[in-house]
């Protein structure tokens, strides 16, 4: 065998190894690209995983943020859903390409889910209790991360879309990010959608950020133009109707 055969079938095999070794399995069905405290606190934001291989295999729901930490990311049932800030601070869709890809990024692959309605309003501080009850009367291990979705109407949501430094940690550390990394935050006091999330108890800086137990996205649409967007959420109010959605077991 040549030398150069050899060198470039070695690093056909190291390349799949360090890709196997991003995507860690967390939890039964979850796996991962990257860690909060890594990606946000230490800046190591470059891509890990291509979003168009990760919904080669149908039915894949997930959370993150894009290399660089240039928009937000989520995943509803293989369909990707990109939301960047422009220089005008307004929304703008991210075009999927082969080469999109996620600096952080958590997710899982479910087909079949349990249905739960909710009959109550649920605020933000009580939205973990819900979720860890209702899973374990659904047979879940609420010790190991997991997917959810709540399809229904939302009040008094506030959410941010990232646009290269994240603001929770800003807020925290009482920095002012310069006007090139201020992200897109919103006040909304009604709007209907799909939030996605990921339930992940004592996670904090891995999976979530401090003082919850879940990371969750919402998908709504722009209300002028009608287009599909996403964002962080950080406090919102279910209102009452609608339904959390469990993986089946």
């Amino acid at each position: 065998m040549k030398w150069s055969a050899f060198v470039s079938g070695l690093a056909v095999v190291l390349g799949s190894f360090s890709g196997a070794l991003a995507a860690k399995p967390e939890g039964k069905h979850l796996v991962q690209f990257g860690k909060m405290h890594e990606v946000i606190g230490q800046q190591q934001h470059q891509g890990r995983v291509k979003f168009t291989a990760l919904v080669k295999k149908p039915h894949f729901y997930g959370v993150g943020a894009l290399e660089s930490l240039g928009g937000e990311a989520t995943i509803f049932d293989g369909q990707v859903t990109l939301t960047q800030v422009q220089s005008d601070g307004k929304l703008s869709p991210v075009k999927l390409t082969p080469q999109t890809q996620a600096a952080l990024l958590v997710g899982a692959y479910v087909k079949d889910w349990s249905k739960h309605p909710l009959t109550k309003a649920v605020s933000s501080d009580g939205l973990n209790t819900l979720i860890e009850q209702d899973a374990r009367q659904a047979g879940l291990n609420v010790k190991e991360p997991f997917l959810f979705v709540i399809e229904g109407d939302f009040q008094n949501v506030q959410l941010h879309v990232i646009n290269g430094a994240c603001p929770i940690r800003a807020r925290m550390r009482k920095e002012v990010l310069p006007p090139d990394k201020k992200p897109y935050e919103a006040d909304l006091p009604k709007i209907s959608g799909k939030l996605v999330g990921v339930f992940a108890k004592d996670a904090v800086g891995n999976i979530t950020h401090p003082d919850t137990s879940v990371h969750v996205h919402l998908l709504f649409k722009d209300p002028q133009t009608g287009a599909l967007r996403t964002g962080h959420v950080e406090q919102l109010t279910v209102a009452p109707g609608a339904t959390l959605l469990l993986p089946e077991q």
